[in-house]
């Protein structure tokens, strides 16, 4: 019986954490001093905090007394003690219906108590419980749920701080690549107009010289224009900290507005653009990062395509759905493939007209498809075409 109703973008992110051993209990000897705390006030053989995620698994920050047996018994209990408002205690596991069947415990013995508390931050999201476990029916004193609420109170601050401070890491990294992506790519475009125009102060060259100049350098501006708004977009994104707009949409009705935005550049390069999608064809997901994917994807396969045809289509495989950006464009070696996929990887190609771009494009791409806990795969010939699948 599974009945967590967490919030979803909290536990991802507490999971986050434990993935990068930011809560590895080896390390955390706050939490081991409180749940050795806990044992003395109740006078209990066995403590523990568990964290949920956002698929219900439970994953242990701090224990004292646990065997294995118990750590497989935990979610019967603690997915009841964390919708709760305030403690969950079964005095005696033998005597209640919801629980009598359970066998596991400790050296062969069963669990006969169990008290909970839901761990729930300052918004509302369940991160998991605080839990005592004894052998023997009992119950606790008024006192001693006091000691647990106080304890279980500074177990979510420490928690939300942990967060906190994760969030200031992670903006404060973004920030630098901002700044580090600005300072090599708009720098070139913005020097070459600003020497024209010196030169053309200067005499060096007349009028019809400096127009010519300035032509060259349009395309440059364009793609750093066009960086500057993936910037923005990617500021946005990340300033959200992984919280995810899901939503029901048409993808049909999203690829016809990326066509339409695209249909000029397509021209240009006489490609077509082809909509495989079913009209009515509804996915759940993030409209707004699935759009700035596939923009980016279609705006790339024009540049390495020219007098062909860009195609997105989708499958559903099995529970999630497999949606392709497809050219018969020049195609990519190998090893340039393997670049491309490597999330720290961040260059750009000439399209086939010396079209420049930032090569911002694709790595913001990769990083939309991680908060989307997607996977990004590429596919491609050289002289033949490219290929690349999102899975989510």
């Amino acid at each position: 019986m599974v009945l967590t109703t967490i919030s979803k973008n909290d536990n991802n992110r507490v999971h986050e954490l434990y993935e990068s051993s930011s809560l590895d209990a080896s390390r955390e000897s706050g939490f081991d001093e409180i749940v050795k705390l806990a044992s003395s006030l109740c006078d209990m053989p066995i403590s523990f905090i568990n964290i949920v995620d956002a698929k219900g698994q439970w994953f242990k920050v701090a224990s004292v007394g646990l065997n294995k047996a118990e750590t497989e018994s935990d979610g019967y209990f603690c997915n009841h003690a964390i919708v709760q408002d305030a403690l969950f205690e079964i005095t005696d596991v033998a005597t209640d219906g919801r629980f009598c069947n359970i066998k596991l415990g400790r050296d062969g013995q069963p669990i006969r108590y169990y008290a909970g508390i839901p761990l729930i931050t300052s918004s509302g999201g369940r991160l998991g419980t605080f839990c005592m476990v004894d052998k023997i029916p009992r119950h606790l004193t008024e006192k001693q749920k006091f000691g647990l609420k106080v304890l279980a109170d500074n177990i979510v601050k420490i928690l939300e701080l942990k967060l906190k401070n994760k969030e200031l890491s992670y903006s404060a990294d973004t920030q630098k690549k901002i700044i580090s992506i600005l300072a090599h790519d708009v720098r070139n475009p913005l020097s070459s107009v600003k020497n024209i125009i010196e030169l053309k102060k200067s005499d060096i060259i007349d009028a019809r010289d400096a127009a010519e100049l300035i032509d060259m350098v349009t395309e440059q501006l364009n793609s750093t224009i066009e960086m500057i708004e993936n910037i923005l977009n990617w500021g946005q994104m990340h300033l959200q900290f992984g919280r995810l707009q899901l939503e029901d949409f048409d993808l049909n009705g999203v690829v016809e507005r990326i066509f339409g935005s695209e249909s000029l550049n397509s021209l240009v390069k006489s490609n077509k653009l082809v909509n495989k999608i079913k009209p009515g064809t509804i996915i759940h997901s993030d409209q707004q990062s699935l759009e700035f994917i596939l923009r980016n994807l279609v705006n790339n396969a024009n540049k390495f395509t020219q007098h062909g045809n860009i195609i997105i289509g989708m499958e559903e495989v099995g529970a999630k759905n497999v949606i392709w950006v497809t050219d018969n464009g020049v195609g990519i070696s190998d090893e340039r493939a393997r670049e491309l996929l490597n999330k720290n990887v961040y260059n750009s190609t000439l399209g086939t007209n010396n079209e420049r771009g930032s090569g911002l494009g694709l790595l913001l791409v990769k990083e939309f498809i991680d908060r989307m806990n997607g996977t990004l795969t590429l596919e491609s010939e050289l002289g033949k075409g490219t290929t690349f699948k999102i899975v989510i």
